[in-house]
């Protein structure tokens, strides 16, 4: 018997966590080490098992497709537009929680800490509202 609609999503929601998870191993195993912002990762693995844990990484990518092909499962179209849109959206929610107003639930804030923290918030904001306006104004 197939897999019914709901069988077919959960297993898709899934293998997709699992090969985002994969695309970004993949990607820290490229170099030595890798610094953003707030993280740094470094690469602990001598040349040789990186090579196999890639190789590892692209046998268990082919994997999921034969078993997306296999139970005929949904391959998801993204709108990169609509997905800015949200994530945007939900960043400028997540930055509307970090204003002072909100942080003294965790302890009094300083008036100086207070309006830096503002300045710096507003600044950020100013910047991802940017790039909504401009997504949106490509969009007509």
């Amino acid at each position: 018997m197939p897999l019914n609609t709901d069988q077919k999503r959960f297993l898709a929601a899934t293998l997709m966590e699992i090969e985002e998870h994969l695309l970004r191993f993949e990607s820290l195993l490229q170099s030595d080490e890798t610094v953003t912002v707030f993280r740094r990762v470094s690469n602990p693995f001598p040349t040789k098992q990186r090579a196999r844990i890639l190789t590892l990484i692209e046998e268990i990518k082919k994997q999921l497709q034969e078993i997306r092909d296999a139970f005929n499962l949904p391959t998801e179209t993204v709108d990169l537009r609509w997905s800015l849109s949200v994530t945007l959206l939900h960043l400028a929610t997540n930055l509307e929680e970090c204003e002072p107003k909100r942080l003294k639930g965790f302890g009094e804030l300083d008036n100086e800490t207070a309006e830096a923290l503002t300045h710096h918030l507003r600044q950020l904001v100013q910047n991802i509202t940017a790039i909504q306006e401009d997504h949106t104004a490509n969009q007509q």
